[in-house]
C-alpha cells in the first residue's frame, strides 16, 4: 500500500517506457519489506538542470538517471563521489537531509561482471573502450582501476576522448591511457593483441562499431556491448565466428541493479537476486 510515508525513487531519462527498472525495483522493495515504490520519469533533455531541483522540491530520496542528463545533472548536485568525478558523469543520485550526492556504478558494474564471468584478467590487460561519454569514461577509469595496462578510449569526436584521458591519467600512473578516433585504422592501431573490448556507444554508432574488425584482438579476447536492449547488437555474430566470447550488456545490468539498491536502502543484494527477477522476466 501506497501511504503519506511511502518513500520515493525513480528514473529519469529520454526515453525511459523500456525501462525494466521500476518492475524490478518495486519487486525487491516488496521482497524486503520496504515501504517504498519506483517510478520512471520521462523528462525532456532540455530540463536537465531542474533534474536537482525537482528532487529536492518532491523529496525524492533517490534517482537512476539515464541518457541524456548522466553529465548534464553534475554541477547541480552537492557532491559527488570519486568514481563519479573519474567518469564526469553520475547515473544514481541519492538525497540524505536535504544533501544530493552522485554516484557513478558504470564502471564497478562492468567489472564486477567481468570477474563474475572469469574470462578478463585486469592484471595486464590491453583494453578498448568505444565511447567518450560518461559510461565510457567510468569503464576506463574501471579498468584502470583494476590494473589494466593499456586503456584506449576511442570516440567520434578525439578532443572529447583527449580530454577525460588528460583528466584520468594522472591519477592512474600506473595504467597507459590513450585517446583515438573511433575509426577502422585506429581500431585497428588499438586493438592489436587487446583482449578486451567495451562498447559504450549509443545506438547511432552502429554503423561506425560495425564496420571495425575483431580479428585484430588477442585470442581468447572478450568482447562486451553494454547497449543490453539491442536484439542484436553489432559484432555479435562476427565475434562468434571468430572465437571471440560477446557479452551483452545484461550482466553489467545486473551488478549495477545491486549495487544501486543498496546506495538507496542500504540493504545489500546480490546479483542473483537481481538475475532471477530478470530471468523471470524473459531476459
Amino acid at each position: 500500500m501506497i501511504s503519506a510515508r511511502t518513500r520515493v525513487f525513480g528514473l529519469v531519462g529520454h526515453p525511459v517506457r523500456q525501462s525494466l527498472s521500476p518492475a524490478m525495483y518495486n519487486e525487491l522493495f516488496r521482497q524486503y519489506g520496504l515501504d517504498a515504490v519506483y517510478a520512471a520519469f520521462d523528462v525532456h533533455p532540455d530540463r536537465a538542470e531542474r533534474v536537482a531541483e525537482a528532487m529536492r522540491t518532491l523529496d525524492l530520496v533517490g534517482v537512476n538517471l539515464t541518457v541524456p542528463f548522466k553529465e548534464r545533472v553534475v554541477p547541480h548536485l552537492d557532491r559527488v563521489t570519486l568514481a563519479a568525478e573519474e567518469a564526469g558523469s553520475v547515473n544514481v543520485v541519492t538525497q540524505v537531509e536535504g544533501t544530493l550526492t552522485g554516484y557513478n556504478t558504470d564502471g564497478e558494474g562492468l567489472v564486477r561482471s567481468l570477474e563474475e564471468a572469469g574470462d578478463v584478467s585486469f592484471s595486464g590487460l590491453k583494453a578498448v573502450v568505444l565511447g567518450a561519454g560518461g559510461t565510457g569514461r567510468a569503464v576506463m577509469a574501471a579498468l584502470a582501476d583494476r590494473g589494466a595496462e593499456a586503456v584506449a578510449l576511442l570516440n567520434r569526436t578525439v578532443e572529447r576522448a583527449e580530454v577525460a584521458v588528460q583528466a584520468l591519467a594522472p591519477r592512474c600512473s600506473w595504467s597507459t591511457l590513450s585517446a583515438g578516433a573511433l575509426t577502422a585504422a585506429a581500431f585497428a592501431q588499438y586493438a592489436e593483441g587487446a583482449g578486451l573490448v567495451v562498447n559504450c556507444t549509443a545506438g547511432g554508432a552502429v554503423d561506425l562499431v560495425t564496420g571495425l574488425d575483431p580479428a585484430r584482438l588477442a585470442a581468447g579476447a572478450t568482447w562486451v556491448d553494454v547497449n543490453y536492449w539491442m536484439a542484436d547488437p553489432p559484432q555479435q555474430a562476427r565475434c562468434a565466428e571468430l572465437g571471440i566470447r560477446f557479452h551483452t550488456g545484461h550482466a553489467m545490468l545486473i551488478h549495477q541493479g545491486a549495487l544501486s539498491f543498496e546506495l538507496f536502502t542500504g540493504h545489500p543484494v546480490t546479483a542473483e537476486d537481481i538475475r532471477a527477477f530478470l530471468d523471470v522476466e524473459g531476459e
